[in-house]
């Protein structure tokens, strides 16, 4: 039994028993046949190789054109669907050539504007050719409310137990009544005793339940910003809030650090870019910020 419906996962391509990745995991899986083993990752080649970047990828010039999640690279010298200012006039030695992945402005790994208009930016699928030494801090670039949640609580770290319909929720590291893996696939989610959190991406928290002819259902838990909206592309929006849907916070319109950027309150007077509350100056198709992670442009 899982939770990895159709309904649930509309645009995972989740036909027939074919091996896919709703979920995040490092590479494609599939829950198995055998009743000993409930899931693998499957054996499917890269489609890329062993193509790599050095450093920051400022020197990388390789031909990939798409991003980590699939979406196919926008060309450097367009403006649709994502107006920007790296364009090859702007940054002649950065090597915006066609649609390649590339970092013209000095983050962390190459990266490109997509095709698709609801992503602005992602990093591209490409690794550094020597993997980065790990750290014993992790910075501290989210909001984790603990009295109400906001976009699909992924950052949820409240101490809630219980379903919305009053169920005990289980352990997440127990497999009783419901067998489970979540614990190792995703380790950074806060799994906690047996509060509620949302790891895989659902609409809001949840958890697997104590009631073994249930296995799991969401938690009644407030949104952070109940009838917060905009209207249209969200260029009039001038409310205060200042994190993204995933919980990142957002940097400063007047700051250049960590992101270098010219949406800046001096290039566009009427656009609202105070302190560093979402906004839409651009005319994408929503409200939206730089981030302070490093790793993470724009959402």
């Amino acid at each position: 039994q899982h939770n990895f419906q159709q309904s649930s996962y509309p645009d995972a391509g989740l036909d027939e028993n074919y091996c896919r990745n709703p979920d995040g995991e490092p590479r494609t899986w599939c829950y198995t046949t055998d009743p000993s083993m409930r899931w693998q990752h499957c054996d499917l080649p890269s489609c890329f190789g062993s193509e790599c970047y050095d450093g920051n990828g400022e020197s990388y010039r390789g031909l990939r054109n798409v991003t980590q999640s699939g979406r196919a690279c926008q060309r450097w010298d367009s403006q649709t669907p994502h107006p920007h200012s790296n364009t090859p006039d702007n940054v002649p030695s950065a090597g915006l050539e066609e649609n390649f992945c590339r970092n013209p402005d000095g983050e962390q790994e190459p990266w490109c504007y997509t095709q698709d208009p609801n992503t602005r930016w992602e990093r591209c699928a490409i690794n550094p050719c020597v993997a980065p030494s790990p750290t014993t801090t992790v910075p501290d670039y989210f909001e984790n409310p603990t009295a109400c949640y906001f976009g699909d609580g992924a950052t949820y770290r409240g101490q809630v137990s219980t379903t919305e319909t009053g169920v005990t929720c289980q352990r997440w590291d127990s497999q009783t009544p419901h067998q489970h893996n979540m614990v190792a696939s995703h380790p950074n989610s806060g799994l906690d005793q047996n509060y509620c959190r949302n790891p895989d991406n659902a609409d809001r928290p949840w958890c697997y339940t104590t009631n073994p002819n249930n296995r799991w259902q969401y938690c009644s838990i407030p949104d952070c910003y109940p009838g917060v909206c905009y209207t249209g592309d969200g260029a009039s929006y001038r409310g205060t809030i200042a994190v993204t849907s995933s919980g990142r916070r957002c940097q400063r319109w007047d700051s250049q650090s960590p992101h270098g950027h010219d949406r800046t309150p001096q290039n566009y007077p009427q656009a609202g870019l105070v302190q560093n509350y979402c906004r839409n100056p651009d005319d994408d198709t929503s409200p939206w910020c730089y981030t302070i992670d490093p790793t993470v442009r724009v959402e």
